[in-house]
């Protein structure tokens, strides 16, 4: 008897282990087609890194006639200006690759100056001013900083910062001068997988206690709480399996791969993204839609493909989007889901 009831431990203590590593296609609540509305179809950029809005505008990021920061009206799509001039001056970016608005601060972190910029952003007047306020230095960190973000006086950074010089890392909660909190675990155990998780797809709640990474390679959800003091796993989802191998400094993934998120943005309770799903990845006509626990709730079939996501906290189901053709370029849409 004592015998059969370990067998059966065992098995059940297998199959956990087992089902804890698979990887399972969501399944989404509902189902819909979804028609967009065009702000502006008359983006003067070739590649945008990020985007946000605030109550007021959209922001995008992107290099365009030397400047990077480009602002339109988010209620008619009308171009009000840009700025933030490319260079390596006081206030100016070289190389960015992140953008977050918060209230009356905006921040863009430039990778080759390692440097955290941040602006204010003033429209009491009904006119639009972006002012350089300062920027935080990370050239003095003894580690790679791929990107990072300002959250309630610390800073939440994705590199290689801490006393471990050795191994990939993957964020750190840096507070100016060491590292209090680090993430540094992977949902696979396969060395060159893990090179799918270096820069994933991140946004944060409107309330900054919680972060979504998605990967690109693959389709691999991650949830995360946050503090002053602390970064730790929520959940983990695993919806496609980052068939990859890296080869000469380079991912290359594997025909059959089916390629995960591409775009994200998030409010308190819910997780929007685009969710390619298929070996094709321009495949992104979708907007799919999860809570914070990984549940599929919503997907919405679109007819452009959807290249960068944005939401504000004060209209949570009014998403704005960067679309893309051929024909058309890059365009600026609103759609309006159900959640």
């Amino acid at each position: 008897m004592k015998s059969n009831v370990l067998k059966a431990m065992l098995i059940v203590s297998l199959c956990s282990c087992s089902s804890a590593k698979t990887y399972n296609e969501p399944q989404f609540i509902e189902e819909h087609e979804i028609t967009g509305k065009c702000l502006s179809d008359d983006l003067m950029i070739s590649y945008a890194y990020d985007m946000a809005v605030d109550s007021r505008y959209v922001y995008i990021l992107a290099l365009s006639e030397g400047k990077w920061l480009h602002v339109y009206d988010k209620h008619d799509g009308r171009y009000l200006g840009s700025t933030v001039h490319a260079g390596q001056g006081p206030g100016e970016i070289h190389t960015a690759l992140s953008l977050m608005v918060d209230g009356d601060n905006l921040q863009i972190y430039d990778q080759s100056q390692k440097k955290l910029f941040n602006y204010s952003v003033n429209n009491e007047d009904d006119s639009l001013q972006v002012s350089f306020v300062d920027d935080v230095n990370f050239s003095s960190c003894s580690g790679i900083v791929r990107r990072a973000w300002e959250l309630g006086g610390q800073y939440l950074v994705d590199g290689q910062l801490g006393v471990e010089k050795t191994g990939q890392k993957r964020f750190q909660l840096y507070d100016g001068n060491s590292v209090v909190s680090q993430y540094n675990d992977f949902p696979v155990e396969n060395e060159d997988m893990k090179k799918a998780f270096l820069s994933p797809n991140v946004c944060f709640s409107p309330s900054k206690n919680k972060m979504a990474t998605g990967t690109l390679y693959g389709g691999v959800l991650e949830t995360f709480d946050l503090s002053s003091t602390s970064i730790s796993l929520s959940g983990v989802y695993r919806f496609y399996e980052p068939l990859v191998s890296f080869k000469a400094g380079e991912l290359v993934p594997a025909t059959d791969m089916k390629y995960g998120f591409s775009a994200m943005c998030a409010t308190d309770d819910v997780i929007y993204s685009v969710l390619i799903g298929d070996s094709d990845p321009n495949n992104l006509y979708n907007i799919s839609i999860f809570d914070w626990n990984g549940k599929g709730l919503a997907q919405y079939k679109t007819d452009r493909q959807i290249f960068k996501l944005s939401c504000y906290s004060g209209t949570p189901s009014e998403l704005y989007a960067l679309t893309y053709s051929r024909s058309e370029g890059f365009s600026l849409y609103l759609y309006r889901v159900e959640i």
